[in-house]
């Protein structure tokens, strides 16, 4: 009868016998993260934490581009401004109706009754 093949692994530094589900298992797993590695490493992915320099955490360095910027935050709040100041200059009955249907929700339909 032929002699048992035995499967081996390293697990910290040392050599154990193990089953060969979890041998197969376990180096399939191995090559894994090793075809992830060499995946990022062609599309030239860098993790935020690569960009830390002791003075500033990598992921501040990144900017936000959902975000608004500082000029168009400005921008928004100067247009905000006038068209209250707009919204001031008219007839009571017209601020009224603009109130109702753009600040409150309400329909022509409703403010008319």
């Amino acid at each position: 009868m032929a002699d048992k093949e035995k499967y081996m692994i390293k697990v910290e530094g040392k050599l154990v016998e193990v089953s060969s589900e979890v041998y197969y298992a376990y180096f399939r797993m191995e090559r894994q993260e090793r075809w992830q590695e060499e995946k990022q490493q062609g599309h030239a992915v860098v993790s935020y934490d690569a960009l830390d320099d002791g003075e500033t955490v990598g992921m501040e360095a990144v900017p936000d581009l959902s975000s608004p910027s500082l000029e168009e935050m400005a921008i928004s709040q100067d247009i905000n401004t006038r068209l209250h100041h707009a919204i001031a200059a008219l007839p009571r009955a017209e601020r009224e109706l603009i109130q109702a249907i753009y600040f409150e929700g309400m329909s022509e339909r409703d403010y008319a009754k």
